[in-house]
């Protein structure tokens, strides 16, 4: 059952030929139903859509809400009261278009030959009532101005800002998932601003949902004879910057007066050159200029009088020591937060490698900034010095900045509290990331005090796992608000990024050094305390007697490698294991394992365990927090006790020894993570912790 949806006021003059295109409509497979929103019409439009309803498989809903978004949104709440299958299509239309016979099955066929998209679009063809002149055809942007699609556009993926509102489908689950149309954007009356299935259809680019469009699903609009009129085609300019500027999210540093630079400059250069073509008589130069400068007017408009959201800057920061699975998981959200219409910054603390990645990141258009305040809460010695400093300088030095709000990431206990306070001291609202599960500890005389003072600007906390959520809420539940927003994030994976692929798995066994036929234990880990390297080691030391073709491949560096160097040495098992080093692109090596084995003590949520999973590797770790929130249910992957080498080798031993087993857990893993832990899930739940915090 496909569902049409169409919203209409004072449509009487367009309707009856518009409806009667709709009695000629070939049915497709399932059925179809017509939904019409009315919008507050005052003509007569209820006694023309009374005439079709025994000719029709029409619903007719009346909403008293003014402007076109409140009443296509009435109509999808109409439409969701009736079951239905989530991949079913909701179809727009209009009620100046006319749909081609054949609109619907060609709209359906391309649903069902394109199962991983959500939109689709179809051509709009022009129906004129009045031909316009020759010189207003070619001078007018055509797409803009009366909703005509290019005949240029092939049967093929699109941008989503080209599928228009007169002939698009989105799928039903879309709707069910809560996306709806922005109410304060689209037609309501004579002053509006356009653009409500814009930003609609950019949300959900932005949540992973693509876009198709598909020429051959046709409609004709009707464009009436006042609309190719000079005086009509300006004001559409001026209500197309109007929706430009509801759309745009321009970071403050690149404004002056509330807009953009470069738009002030690019009014008076077009004001000067309306001027030039006037005194030369130039009347299509003439009416180019008037048209940029009537879409520029209205994007002053709605900047300076009407509701244009601002870029809300957030700043992402933390006490930070070396990069790991923390710093990437804030450069992940940075990145996410950006598109999804934040002005994002991470500022960290310089360490080792720190150069590197912020250049990489930043050639990824992402913003970095050093910020190295003094630290009085998680450090004892110079305490009182330091907070002096941070009184002095440190709030200075985030205010310059510039946030809206302070995001700080919690690696340990009290580790990002000092930053924290200084977002307290500028009056600025925060949030915390948690991304280890902590010990219970107890707080000095001189902590206490600063930590509930700066608690009290926390409108949110996030953990990565039950596990760090529970062991902070033990630590910090009496310094939070009652109203203050909890959640659990986990760690996302691209698992278009890492993905099961043999010819990886050859190609990284090469890069290695290791044979074909070869048994591979890996960890993509830090080398340092936390990690537990040297009981990995010692668990491969005891495995190679039972296993000659045993390889152990270590990714990452840390302040054990030397110790670990030396003790494979004395081992006499160095030909059997890889440093790989710190690695950029780990995708391309994990396919090489047939295990990921990760011995940690503790774990907030172990990023590269899903990665491993997502490469279809059974994931293998200790029975602790963070890694048992991954594992403890999972078909893909096991764990090990952490004080018993014994059960833990044997349990190894058994995977190492059972082929097919390893080859069910590795696709089970795979499936696990698609459906826990993809990227568009993380970013819908991010955009919801954000919600209404800014």
């Amino acid at each position: 059952m496909l569902t049409v949806l169409m919203a209409t006021y004072n449509g009487a003059g367009t309707l009856p030929q518009v409806l009667r295109a709709y009695m000629a409509l070939r049915s497709p497979v399932g059925g179809w139903r017509l939904v019409i929103a009315d919008n507050g019409s005052t003509d007569a439009t209820a006694r023309v859509i009374a005439a079709f309803r025994g000719r029709l498989p029409l619903s007719y809903l009346y909403v008293t809400r003014r402007g076109r978004s409140p009443a296509l949104n009435g109509a999808v709440e109409h439409a969701l009261r009736s079951n239905g299958d989530g991949s079913e299509l909701f179809v727009f239309g209009d009620d100046d278009a006319m749909p081609a016979s054949d609109w619907l099955c060609r709209l359906q066929d391309c649903a069902r030959d394109h199962p991983g998209y959500a939109l689709f679009g179809g051509a709009i063809v022009p129906a004129w009532r009045e031909q316009p002149a020759d010189w207003l055809l070619r001078l007018t942007p055509v797409g803009l101005t009366w909703g005509i699609t290019s005949p240029d556009l092939r049967d093929a993926p699109i941008y989503p800002g080209l599928v228009w509102g007169a002939n698009m489908a989105i799928r039903r689950r879309i709707f069910e998932a809560g996306a709806r149309y922005d109410e304060s954007i689209g037609p309501q009356g004579s002053n509006y601003a356009m653009g409500s299935e814009t930003r609609l259809n950019l949300e959900m680019h932005a949540a992973g949902n693509p876009s198709w469009f598909r020429p051959q699903a046709r409609v004709a609009h009707i464009i009436r004879p006042q609309q190719v009129q000079r005086a009509w085609i300006l004001r559409r300019a001026m209500l197309f910057g109007r929706g430009q500027c509801r759309l745009a999210t321009f970071a403050p540093s690149v404004e002056w007066l509330g807009v953009p630079r470069w738009m002030l400059g690019r009014y008076v250069r077009e004001s000067l050159g309306a001027v030039r073509a006037w005194l030369r008589r130039d009347h299509a130069e003439l009416f180019l200029r008037q048209w940029e400068r009537a879409w520029l007017r209205g994007f002053f408009h709605e900047a300076w009088r009407g509701r244009r959201k601002r870029l809300p800057r957030i700043v992402i920061s933390s006490y930070s020591g070396e990069l790991g699975g923390m710093e990437l998981r804030m450069a992940q959200e940075a990145q996410m937060l950006g598109a999804s219409g934040y002005d994002s910054v991470l500022a960290l603390r310089r360490f080792p490698g720190f150069a590197a990645w912020a250049q990489d990141l930043r050639a990824r258009q992402m913003q970095v900034r050093v910020y190295e305040p003094p630290l009085f809460l998680e450090h004892w010695a110079w305490r009182r010095w330091n907070w002096l400093r941070a009184r002095v300088t440190g709030a200075w030095r985030l205010r310059r900045l510039r946030p809206d709000l302070v995001h700080v990431a919690f690696c340990w206990t009290a580790y990002g509290a000092s930053i924290l306070w200084l977002a307290r001291q500028c009056r600025l609202p925060a949030v915390i990331s948690v991304h280890n599960a902590f010990p219970l500890e107890t707080f000095s005389d001189w902590q206490r005090p600063r930590l509930e003072e700066a608690f009290r600007s926390v409108k949110g906390v996030y953990a990565v796992s039950d596990s760090a959520m529970r062991h902070f809420l033990d630590l910090y539940r009496d310094m939070l608000a009652p109203q203050t927003r909890l959640a659990v994030i986990p760690n996302g994976v691209d698992t278009d990024t890492f993905t099961v692929s043999p010819e990886r798995r050859i190609q990284a066994r090469k890069q290695l050094g290791l044979p074909p036929d070869a048994l591979v234990l890996g960890c993509v880990a830090r080398l340092s305390a936390q990690k537990r390297p040297q009981a990995l080691l010692a668990l491969f030391a005891r495995l190679v007697p039972q296993f000659p073709n045993l390889y152990l491949v270590l990714v990452g560096t840390g302040p054990l490698e030397a110790m670990l160097r030396l003790q494979a040495q004395q081992s006499g098992l160095q030909d059997r294991i890889v440093f790989a080093g710190f690695r950029q692109r780990v995708e391309l090596l994990m396919p090489a394992f047939d295990l990921h084995v990760l011995l940690s003590k503790n774990e907030g949520f172990g990023i590269a365990t899903i990665e491993a999973m997502a490469c279809g590797v059974p994931a293998v770790g200790t029975d602790v927090p963070g890694t048992r929130d991954i594992l403890h249910d999972s078909e893909g992957g096991l764990l090990l006790p952490l004080d018993d080498e014994h059960a833990a080798c044997a349990a190894v031993a058994q995977l190492l020894m059972d082929t097919p087993r390893r080859a069910r857990m590795g696709r089970l893993a795979r499936e696990e993570t698609v459906q826990r832990y993809s990227m568009p899930r993380l970013e819908r739940q991010l955009r919801q912790f954000y919600a209404g915090l800014v």
